[in-house]
């Protein structure tokens, strides 16, 4: 009973950095500078390392029940040794395929995760790019009619880059912070267009200190004044309603159209695509967005199961 123990226990405590050093050293590198080929010779050459080791302790226990410190047994009866080496080396081989399995099946998912990561942070630097320098052209402008305006734009425009740098590449903040974000940019908005166009907004939170990924609403808003209805004989409308529950959050934007001719950018639906992109990686197969476009009203609403 003690040498049936002490063989499987002696083999797996030297084959252990054996393995450990194929799959934490020479997989990584092989990963890194993907050398394919030199990674399947290191594996052999450690799968038969491997058998080697445990073909010694072999003779090693044969050896100690000749000399009487065990007693006979018929597994340790060796009277083909090269049969017994050719059992070893695909047991060798199944050792390390299923060490560096797992190590490669890790490192695949790290290296997803950090794909992600990029991808989200490639994302949200996409957001309101050109609000950035339309504002600082407006600014621009009101610098010489009306000092006073531009520096409250300045200001409230301060407030807005703010968050955007410090919470822009922040996995988490609080849906109060993110909601007062908003706001900042509708103020905004509502200076730049004052006249042209009217905005009416509800906001309803159970819970202001809920965490959701940043910047993730503000695509919508950015969207519908980028699009609405503006000019001194049509004034647009826009309509904003948010809504959290215990279990969901609710979000429904609507802006008028203009009903004149619009040329259409090849580039159109870039910020759709980035926030469908958003909330596969983020909410898959937990939201649900809903694009209702006519001629003259363009409505979208976002369903997230929380």
């Amino acid at each position: 009973m003690a040498e049936a123990t002490l063989y499987p226990v002696l083999s797996l405590l030297t084959a252990f950095p054996i393995t450990t050093y194929l799959s934490e050293t020479l997989l990584q590198k092989a990963i890194r500078k993907k050398t394919v080929m030199i990674f399947i010779l290191q594996f052999l050459a450690c799968s038969i390392l491997v058998a080697m080791v445990r073909y010694c302790y072999l003779h090693l226990f044969a050896f100690l029940e000749q000399e009487g410190v065990f007693p006979p047994s018929v597994y340790f009866n060796i009277n083909t040794p090269a049969y017994y080496l050719f059992i070893l080396i695909p047991s060798g081989v199944a050792i390390n395929l299923c060490v560096c399995g797992v190590r490669f099946f890790e490192e695949n998912i790290k290296l997803k995760r950090t794909l992600v990561e990029y991808q989200l942070r490639t994302l949200q630097h996409q957001v309101t790019p050109h609000f950035m320098f339309n504002v600082l052209n407006h600014i621009h402008v009101l610098m010489q009619t009306d000092v006073g305006l531009a520096s409250d734009l300045l200001i409230k425009y301060s407030d807005i880059l703010r968050y955007q740098l410090y919470n822009g590449d922040r996995q988490h903040v609080t849906l109060g912070q993110d909601i007062q974000f908003l706001k900042d940019f509708i103020a905004v908005e509502e200076v730049r267009w004052e006249g042209k166009i009217t905005v009416s907004s509800s906001w309803k939170m159970k819970d202001p200190k809920k965490e959701i990924p940043a910047l993730l609403f503000i695509s919508f808003i950015e969207n519908a004044f980028k699009h609405v209805s503006k000019s001194e004989l049509e004034k647009g409308y826009i309509h904003i309603n948010f809504e959290q529950t215990d279990d969901a959050i609710c979000f429904h934007v609507e802006n008028s159209r203009s009903a004149l001719p619009v040329k259409r950018s090849n580039k159109g639906g870039v910020g759709l695509r980035n926030i469908k992109e958003r909330l596969e990686i983020l909410y898959f197969g937990k939201y649900d967005l809903s694009v209702d476009e006519t001629d003259r009203v363009y409505k979208t609403k976002l369903i997230i199961q929380l």
